[in-house]
């Protein structure tokens, strides 16, 4: 095991050999001393390779030994995260070599997810990929970042609302009534396999106080999630213990499989566009966009507590979520309009004062 320099550049190698064969690895480092601090990373790296020479240089039984690791060092929550991103990978890439896996490669799998998926989400897929890669000794680096797709929501109108839960089938309606009249994203209902986060338990709904506690489903790494205790409509509470009655275990809700498709289902039986003519999306996080929106109005636009309903970190996420309509005024003279002249142009209208008030 030794340090060396490859002729023509100026970074540290670690090479050693390996059942026979040399085994080289870049540190990513040009000061030795900061190179030395990368050999017992690699050391470990050697030793695995030696007891598992071929296993642990496939994809997907380094995703194994990583999900393992990260469940152990961390969470298994945060495991679970790392398994759902490193699966989108594997799905992509299929079982191959590690050593096949390059920026050029890395590069062409962004490019696939930014289409299918917003940056921030494609950013934290990436950081497990070369997280995983990093650790095994391959230095790969990241590719530029580069814009994902945007998808803009628009809220219900309140027709729009009533003709969803006309055609909502008995199933659905108790989940999706919830979710308008307290804001809780889905991923804090429902159980997912796509995400994380522990969804709603039974014991945070309290009937008799007509509350329930919404843990956030986007907390921070390393940072505890905010917890919203919101008050529950009356015509909930019977619905809801009918549901909890219903579903055996811990969960209020049930895992379902095809919830998009269903819902999507539901807005072509209520007579709802999926896309408006501004090509803004009605989906099922539509309703949070919808309970924003007449919270807002409801407490009198207040930005700052409407940020601690929703559960945001910051303002300029939960400006998003409101689709404020402005409040009619009257205007402060009156104005008498003739009409459109023969070509189509107004000849104008005619302003009358009013009287300045005594004193003025």
């Amino acid at each position: 095991m030794t340090l060396r320099r490859i002729p023509g550049s100026s970074v540290w190698v670690y090479q050693c050999k390996i059942n026979g064969k040399t085994f080289t690895r870049s540190t990513g480092q040009s000061d030795r001393k900061k190179a030395e601090k990368e050999v017992p990373r690699l050391r470990k790296l050697v030793q695995l390779l030696r007891s598992q020479p071929h296993a642990s240089l496939k994809l997907s039984a380094a995703i194994v030994q990583e999900v393992a690791r990260v469940e152990a060092d961390v969470s298994k929550i945060e495991g679970e995260r790392v398994l759902c991103a490193l699966r989108s990978f594997l799905e992509f890439a299929g079982d191959i070599s590690l050593e096949r896996i390059d920026t050029a490669f890395i590069e062409q799998y962004q490019r696939k997810r930014l289409a299918e998926i917003s940056q921030r989400t494609v950013s934290m897929e990436l950081s497990y990929v070369l997280r995983m890669l990093r650790l095994r000794g391959f230095d790969v680096t990241r590719p530029a970042a580069k814009r994902g797709r945007v998808t803009a929501h628009r809220a219900f109108t309140r027709d729009e609302l009533h003709r969803f839960f006309q055609a909502c089938p008995p199933r659905y309606k108790t989940l999706y009534a919830l979710m308008p009249a307290t804001g809780a994203r889905q991923a804090e209902l429902v159980p997912s396999t796509r995400s994380g986060h522990t969804s709603l338990l039974k014991s945070e709904l309290d009937l008799e106080q007509k509350t329930v506690s919404i843990r956030s489903a986007k907390a921070r790494r390393g940072t505890q999630g905010k917890v919203r205790v919101l008050p529950l409509p009356e015509e909930l509470l019977e619905p809801l213990r009918a549901q909890m009655a219903a579903i055996e275990g811990p969960f209020v809700f049930r895992r379902y499989a095809s919830s998009r498709r269903d819902f999507d289902a539901i807005l072509r039986r209520a007579g709802v566009p999926k896309r408006d003519t501004l090509g803004r999306k009605i989906t099922a996080h539509s309703f949070r966009h919808t309970y924003a929106t007449m919270m807002a109005e409801a407490i009198g636009h207040n930005p700052f507590v409407l940020k601690e309903i929703l559960g945001h970190q910051q303002l300029s996420t939960t400006d998003r979520y409101c689709h404020v309509t402005a409040p009619q005024i009257a205007l402060p003279v009156e104005i008498e309009f003739d009409q459109l002249g023969v070509r189509g142009v107004s000849p104008g209208c005619k302003v009358v004062d009013v009287a300045a008030p005594k004193g003025a």
